[in-house]
């Protein structure tokens, strides 16, 4: 195996730092913003909800993919989730072993209520970031993330 430039392994190393803060960023900022319009969830369950808002009565592993979580995390979310009256679980008529978690009629408002703020602070982070520079992170995030998913 040749060992690149150490430049190279630098460069990669600060890439990965750099993704660390923006999510740590993003997850304080959204905390905050949530806090702020007195909306009653953490983002792990925001992660969740997000997952049913664009594919509603889905299987519990489907979800476990989408979050990458485990899923006895999982279950203590969707357990929160009931608990709030946002999601319900539902029995899988094609097979009794498996419940398929759906949005209730108050997890559909939540949408109505969070995708403003997600847009705000989507906006307010690409202010001072042309299409192009955008195009060109993701595509050097996606390059990684297949990188990583091969090893």
């Amino acid at each position: 195996m040749k060992i690149k430039d150490s430049k190279d392994l630098v460069r990669i190393s600060q890439l990965m730092e750099v993704t660390r803060d923006i999510r740590k960023g993003a997850r304080q900022h959204f905390m905050k913003k949530m806090k702020e319009h007195k909306i009653d969830v953490t983002i792990e369950m925001l992660e969740v909800l997000y997952v049913l808002w664009k594919k509603d009565n889905i299987n519990q592993q489907v979800i476990v993919s989408e979050t990458n979580r485990n899923k006895a995390s999982l279950t203590s979310l969707i357990d929160k989730l009931t608990s709030r009256g946002l999601v319900q679980r539902n029995s899988d008529p094609t097979d009794r072993r498996n419940n398929l978690i759906a949005l209730t009629k108050e997890g559909e408002k939540y949408q109505e209520k969070l995708m403003p703020i997600m847009a705000e602070v989507y906006q307010s982070l690409q202010s001072d970031i042309s299409s192009q520079e955008l195009e060109t992170a993701i595509a050097v995030l996606q390059k990684v993330n297949q990188k990583m998913v091969e090893l």
